[in-house]
């Protein structure tokens, strides 16, 4: 009786989740804007906004974001923002992901930075938005005028 019983609410739990994809619009993610937030000694603390806009009714929770980011096509840092966030239904919500690089990861960007011609920069990775995971991938040219 009770292993009738588990079975039969894993099995409504799967139909749930697979419905619910079905009825549900997947979030766009976006990167909306990379800024130098500080500069230190030994590197520059970045933070990334990524926009995710929920076309749907429902809230959901942001969580599990990974990402990683390339400077010069070279794989600078990557890592996980564990916290969640809520996205409102109907709404767009930034979520901001902050990170460290290190000046010596960025030596072969250093001198192109430094002539104005900008720094090329992806951030790619993935992000759990209620049932979905959604990838993101986006590039970029960060210029010593931004900062």
């Amino acid at each position: 009786m009770v292993k009738n019983t588990i079975l039969m609410l894993i099995m409504v739990l799967a139909f749930s989740c697979s419905t619910l994809k079905k009825i549900v619009e997947a979030p766009k993610v976006k990167l909306e804007n990379v800024k130098v937030s500080k500069m230190a000694m030994t590197g520059v603390e970045l933070e990334i906004s990524l926009a995710v806009q929920n076309p749907n009714n429902i809230d959901f929770d942001v969580k599990n974001l990974s990402y990683t980011l390339d400077v010069n096509d070279k794989e600078i840092t990557s890592g996980k923002l564990k916290e969640k966030v809520l996205v409102k239904g109907k709404q767009k919500t930034v979520v901001s992901v902050p990170l460290t690089v290190k000046y010596s990861d960025l030596l072969s960007s250093a001198l192109m930075f430094i002539k104005q011609e900008g720094m090329p920069y992806r951030v790619k990775g993935n992000v759990e938005i209620g049932p979905f995971t959604i990838p993101f991938d986006d590039k970029g040219n960060l210029k010593a005028a931004d900062l």
